[in-house]
């Protein structure tokens, strides 16, 4: 328990700020010293302590400090968390103690359910907070300015989850972002120390670097993408295609300085990157910017490569880059490595997905052997994008980067240039296509003498069937069945209404099964009627095909393995 307060502390405090340790501390030491005295409303929060530090942590480590691997320490302690969470009667709960242990319960499950679990849950943990009034800030609700602090913090963050959990299901990151007059502030500048329960008012905003730097710096970059999406939205423009909207580069330039100006002013240029979480801020904030960048010049916007203006394209190419670059130096920094458990949640699969198709199209490029560098670390630093190939995006994006290298070896070769040893991560890709190809091979078999013999028997196949059949043939034709979501296996997801009621949190506690929680169907295809991995066309880049195959990768599945 100490050692994993400490984890806490250390690896995931910083990055959420949403307990204030200060205060939080004394009783955490004494619930080490005596747990037979643990309210219940605590008893949820340390459980869910427990787990955001495991989460924080990767495998090497948890088999060092607790002689345990990763996968069961966090399948128990979040398992534990849901259930004393339930005990807390969480569904019906006023407490901010609860609310608090529901987030970083959150936090610590994101990467382990689909993200549209994720975002339903957070969902419930939204309606749970305007219940108790989160969505207004404290100041118009009469309480103490600790209280009013500390309630900015938890719902922000919340909000903050709950637009990036959204973007990763297909929707719209920013959809609901409406600053009312009574909303929330965005939470104060101030250190730990400068904040108690007893306070009569707010000490006046630091214009230094704080303890919650990070949270700040976050929240300031929400500010100025909310402010860009109430201007689409005034002029009846979608905010999710921002390069489509801002044509005019005068715009682009002056929209970017002023994000540019206010992060610098009000936080790089006081950041000291001897300082980890300092240097993850600068990172961050490089990070931010290029986002910003690249999303003003989204390639999307292009006709084709061979269309598209020179000095354009070279913009959106360095963009890219940078963005792996600093992705990378995130997760593999030694300094950071407390902090890499957040990077994998944003990674911007547009740019990655960006930087193969140049390499495709341009197997020679300048930058070709930095380019190959940073993928095959990108592969490195996420190894579920091999291991995991139930996902469309994974296999797409696997098929478009043996694509590009394949143009590379005969380009190389062409030009009597030695290509070098073979990427262990390209070996690896494709040992993991050919077993994919052969198991599709086997069910291409499989379903053929399924409707052979249902056709010689007579037989009508029901509409699931020939649902399946359609998402792993070999050329299947189109099948039209109602759009009936998930519909269809409701009976099989949970518990039943009246154990609910009885039970809650078994609602969440249930999402441990694979059938619905991580998106396993036992076929790894993707639920597209074109989904024969021959048949991925990656001579171009239609994104809406990748916008499809990132939020296909994302939601669970309506029919069970």
């Amino acid at each position: 328990m100490h050692k994993l307060w400490e984890i806490f502390e250390e690896n995931v405090d910083p990055l959420t700020k949403i307990v204030h340790v200060p205060t939080l501390r004394p009783a955490v030491q004494k619930a080490l010293v005596d747990t037979s005295t643990i309210p219940r409303s605590f008893e949820a929060l340390l459980f869910a302590i427990y787990g955001a530090a495991i989460m924080s942590l990767k495998d090497a480590e948890c088999q060092r400090r607790f002689s345990a691997p990763r996968r069961s320490l966090l399948s128990r302690y979040t398992s534990a968390t849901g259930k004393a969470l339930s005990r807390a009667k969480f569904m019906e709960t006023t407490s901010l103690v609860v609310l608090q242990a529901l987030v970083l319960h959150l936090l610590s499950v994101r990467d382990v359910y689909a993200p549209r679990a994720v975002w339903s849950l957070t969902g419930v943990a939204v309606r749970i907070a305007q219940t108790m009034g989160l969505e207004r800030d404290g100041t118009f609700l009469g309480l103490s300015p600790f209280e009013t602090e500390l309630r900015r913090r938890i719902w922000w963050q919340l909000k903050l989850h709950d637009f990036r959990t959204a973007e990763l299901c297909g929707l719209a990151k920013f959809r609901d972002l409406d600053m009312g007059v009574e909303s929330p502030r965005w939470p104060t500048n101030l250190d730990d120390d400068q904040l108690h329960p007893g306070m009569t008012s707010l000490v006046d905003e630091s214009d230094k670097v704080t303890d919650i730097l990070f949270v700040a710096f976050r929240c300031e970059m929400t500010n100025f993408a909310a402010s860009r999406v109430a201007e689409f939205r005034k002029q009846g423009k979608d905010p999710s295609m921002w390069a489509l909207h801002t044509q005019d580069q005068s715009a682009k330039a002056r929209a970017f300085i002023e994000l540019q100006d206010t992060l610098e002013t009000k936080y790089l240029r006081y950041c000291d990157p001897s300082r980890p979480l300092h240097l993850l801020t600068m990172l961050v904030g490089r990070y931010g910017m290029n986002v910003v960048k690249f999303l003003t010049n989204h390639p999307r916007k292009w006709i084709s490569l061979d269309q598209t203006p020179p000095e354009e394209r070279k913009l959106v190419w360095d963009v890219s880059i940078k963005l792996l670059e600093q992705h990378d130096m995130v997760q593999s920094t030694p300094m950071l490595q407390p902090f890499a458990w957040h990077a994998t949640y944003f990674q911007q699969w547009h740019a990655f997905i960006h930087v193969l198709d140049i390499l495709r199209a341009d197997p020679l490029n300048s930058d070709a052997a930095k380019a190959w560098k940073l993928v095959g670390n990108t592969y490195e630093n996420t190894p579920a994008m091999i291991l995991d190939m139930k996902k469309p995006l994974h296999i797409a994006v696997a098929k478009l980067c043996l694509k590009a290298y394949g143009a590379r070896e005969v380009a190389m070769q062409t030009a009597t240039l030695n290509p070098g040893p073979t990427p262990a991560f390209i070996i690896r890709l494709r040992q993991r296509w050919e077993t994919i190809k052969a198991k599709q091979r086997a069910q291409n078999a499989k379903s053929f003498d399924v409707v052979h013999s249902s056709q010689s028997q007579g037989t009508v196949l029901d509409e699931s069937n020939s649902v399946f059949i359609a998402i792993t043939s070999r050329n299947a034709p189109t099948v039209n069945v109602p759009d009936r979501g998930i519909a269809p296996q409701m009976e099989n997801l949970g518990p039943s209404v009246s154990h609910m009621q009885n039970n809650p949190f078994d609602f969440f506690t249930g999402l441990n099964d694979p059938q619905y929680g991580a998106g396993d169907t036992g076929f790894e295809f993707p639920s597209t009627e074109d989904s024969n991995v021959d048949g991925f066309d990656m001579t171009t880049v239609d994104w809406e095909q990748w916008d499809a195959w990132l939020a296909d990768s994302n939601v669970m599945r309506p029919y069970p393995a």
